[in-house]
């Protein structure tokens, strides 16, 4: 069952920003009132219940969101992708989608182009062996200021590669695409404080995450 946990805050500059959203995956049956026929067929094939899980939440909290910015009963959403397989509405919204763990989050913004994502705090292994692989060398100098400033080896990839994520999924690319990408010129904004409101009282932040706007 999908519960809309709700709005978690806003991100961005004074040229653009974002409204992000929340829900958390749980083990209860799909709730599939706010899909569209389509999906909810979809829905049927899934063999694994985790996996069915996660993508009715995912699109419960899209539809039920993007509803409500346009003025439109969930089921009724359309949303298509584009030549690269990002999804889009039309009316002038813009948003994405990220989850990990049990946490989804949404980005949906009137501004740009928005992408979002969000990674699990956790022990990542080979981080020398990813960095040297995936990130550029201003990307990779951040790791080397953040691991400078206190922070783990995986907290500080885990840092950066939500940051360069969020970029790729504004700009609508994946990382294979990420060479010929304009990262550099793609703002970035951090999601430490929002994310910082999911965390148990006086306990660590279990996500790390970033929006960007292309």
């Amino acid at each position: 069952m999908t519960h809309l946990e709700g709005h978690l805050g806003r991100v961005g500059s004074e040229s653009a920003a974002a409204d992000v959203w929340h829900a958390r995956i749980t083990g209860s049956a799909p709730d599939v009132s706010a899909l569209s026929a389509v999906e909810r067929e979809r829905l049927g094939r899934f063999k694994d219940r985790a996996a069915a899980s996660r993508f009715a939440a995912t699109r419960t909290l899209v539809r039920r969101v993007l509803g409500g910015a346009l003025g439109q009963a969930p089921g009724d959403v359309r949303i298509t992708q584009t030549d690269l397989g990002k999804p889009v509405v039309a009316g002038g919204v813009h948003f994405n989608v990220s989850h990990s763990g049990d946490l989804i989050v949404l980005a949906v913004s009137g501004d740009r182009a928005v992408g979002i994502d969000i990674e699990r705090r956790r022990e990542v292994q080979r981080t020398d062996a990813l960095v040297r692989r995936w990130l550029t060398d201003p990307e990779r100098a951040d790791v080397e200021r953040r691991v400078a400033q206190g922070l783990s080896s995986s907290d500080a990839f885990l840092h950066v590669w939500s940051l360069k994520e969020a970029r790729l999924k504004a700009l609508g690319v994946g990382i294979a695409g990420s060479p010929a990408a304009n990262l550099a010129e793609t703002a970035a904004f951090p999601l430490d404080e929002l994310l910082g409101q999911l965390s148990p009282v006086g306990g660590a932040p279990e996500y790390i995450g970033a929006v960007a706007f292309a």
